[in-house]
């Protein structure tokens, strides 16, 4: 057990291979999933707790679902699209553009 510790504080020491925008995009990611969840628990206290309640002839029921579903979707195609870019960039399919394209050709 002992030396499984060891093990893994001498793992901690060894430098990680990420890059800054990796470790930026951790960061984001964590972020808009934390987000995310808070959104979908609000989007459910107020569905439940605001029912009485109405701006102009509409429900807080309803207003948090007209307004939670869609900010929900689009946190998630955030978060689905910066993977996307990210594993471009992992994988090493990032599209160049050449400056002076008939000067490298010769």
């Amino acid at each position: 057990m002992a030396g499984r510790l060891q093990q893994r504080l001498a793992e901690l020491d060894t430098p990680d291979d990420m890059t800054d925008e990796e470790e930026i995009w951790s960061l984001v990611r964590l972020s808009l999933v934390i987000l995310r969840i808070i959104l979908f628990v609000a989007i459910i206290a107020v569905s439940e707790l605001m029912e009485n309640y109405t701006i102009y002839d509409i429900s807080m029921a309803l207003w948090a679902l007209i307004i939670g579903i869609p900010l929900f979707i689009l946190i998630s195609g955030g978060i689905i699209l910066g993977d996307r870019i990210v594993k471009k960039k992992e994988a090493g399919i990032v599209e160049k553009t050449l400056l002076r394209p008939i000067r490298e050709r010769l």
